[in-house]
């Protein structure tokens, strides 16, 4: 929906490089409520909108300013913060959650391989299955390590009830790296459905 414009291998200093995706972050954050205000939603479901927005906007920053420590974690950050941002702007029309234990969205946890519990309910008269975020792209993964998934193993028959898992291989990272995975579910339906993406960040312990 909305992208980033600026190029961090031309900053010197990462401190300055916080700064500048922090303030980032904040000012796109007010798009993606403007956004949300088009779609005349309830005002109950509005304010629960851009509430979680806002708590998108802290945790990042808090993330960034935590853990942020170069450049391309930063980014990973930042781009996850995005992606929350507009999947919390559109919306779920149908339950959708993604588990590590019990964690969800924001995640420490010890490098190895990660199962992802992914559930999700749909509407009436439909089901829902695991998809792909993109042909030929089962998931969008961004990395600060060399973390891998095995979409050969995934289940993506529709199912009346989602609880399946997705098993990402992060056995090769190390301590304070940053991992950002985006799935997508999709409600099939005899007239179609709908695809909603869900991201988590993880940081290794």
């Amino acid at each position: 929906m909305f992208g980033a414009d600026f190029e961090s291998e031309r900053v010197t200093s990462i401190d300055d490089y916080k700064l500048t995706c922090i303030q980032f972050i904040e000012d796109i954050s007010n798009d993606y409520k403007d956004w949300a205000d088009r779609y005349k939603l309830p005002s109950e479901e509005n304010m629960f909108r851009k509430n979680a927005i806002d708590n998108v906007v802290r945790t990042t920053n808090e993330w960034i300013g935590k853990y942020g420590n170069t450049i391309k974690k930063i980014d990973i950050i930042k781009d996850d913060g995005i992606n929350k941002m507009a999947e919390l702007t559109a919306g779920y029309p149908f339950e959708f959650n993604v588990y590590l234990g019990e964690q969800y969205r924001y995640v420490h946890v010890s490098a190895g391989q990660l199962k992802l519990n992914v559930k999700a309910k749909p509407r009436q008269d439909k089901k829902v299955k695991i998809a792909y975020y993109a042909q030929g792209q089962f998931v969008q993964l961004l990395s600060s390590c060399n973390a891998t998934v095995n979409e050969s193993i995934v289940d993506f028959e529709p199912k009346d009830l989602l609880d399946s898992y997705v098993v990402l291989d992060a056995s090769n990272c190390k301590s304070s790296d940053i991992i950002s995975i985006t799935l997508i579910v999709e409600e099939v339906g005899e007239f179609g459905g709908e695809r909603r993406g869900l991201s988590t960040l993880i940081r290794i312990k």
